[in-house]
């Protein structure tokens, strides 16, 4: 069956040792004025000019890892209110009130993610890297605004280079009933398993 283009970001599939996963969430940060919007399911780096989590820029920065819901103050609801994407420019006229992001950073996590609409992943590309398609990632109006899911793609770019984010680890058909969409893998955007390679946690380098 042809794939459906449906991307939903990177999803947890589990860990590499097999537990269950709910672990590795940090609490971290994003400027109140930071303008980006982050969907459940984006890849997020560590901002160089404050303590703050950001957008990709390109595919060979490190990933801190991937963005799953904030909260921040509402000035409409007059308190602090949870949603999974973060919206861009939440600051009140004090320009206070940073948001609270969830992230996974557990380097251990297994992900699963749809290709682009250009090209799939074959079997012959499992243990190469890979990361976002940046074309998708780097638009900050891209994703769902009401479910607050991501459509970031997977590039089908495969490389031995490490500084690539993504190690591919498997296709989605070898775990997935038959006739679920994403395991055509004859065809465009079928879904991979896909784990860390080139995250903060992972790399002895200062930022």
């Amino acid at each position: 069956m042809t794939n459906t283009m449906a991307p939903f970001g990177f999803r947890q599939f589990r860990r590499l040792d097999g537990g269950a996963p709910t672990a590795g969430f940090d609490t971290l940060t994003i400027a109140s004025s930071d303008t980006n919007l982050y969907f459940t399911g984006d890849p997020v780096a560590t901002s160089t000019t404050g303590p703050y989590v950001t957008t990709l820029s390109t595919v060979q920065v490190l990933v801190r890892g991937i963005f799953f819901g904030c909260e921040f103050f509402s000035p409409t609801f007059n308190r602090k209110t949870w949603s999974p994407f973060f919206p861009g420019s939440v600051q009140t006229s004090s320009g206070t009130n940073d948001a609270q992001a969830w992230v996974c950073t557990d380097p251990d996590m297994m992900y699963t993610v749809q290709c682009s609409s250009i090209a799939q992943v074959t079997s012959s590309m499992i243990g190469l890297n890979t990361g976002p398609n940046m074309s998708i990632a780097l638009l900050s109006s891209q994703g769902n605004q009401t479910t607050g899911v991501s459509v970031t793609t997977l590039s089908t770019v495969a490389t031995t280079n490490s500084s690539a984010p993504f190690r591919i680890m498997d296709l989605y058909s070898n775990w997935a009933p038959p006739g679920v969409n994403g395991t055509d893998n004859t065809n465009v955007g079928n879904i991979v398993i896909v784990a860390p390679n080139n995250f903060d946690r992972k790399n002895t380098t200062g930022i």
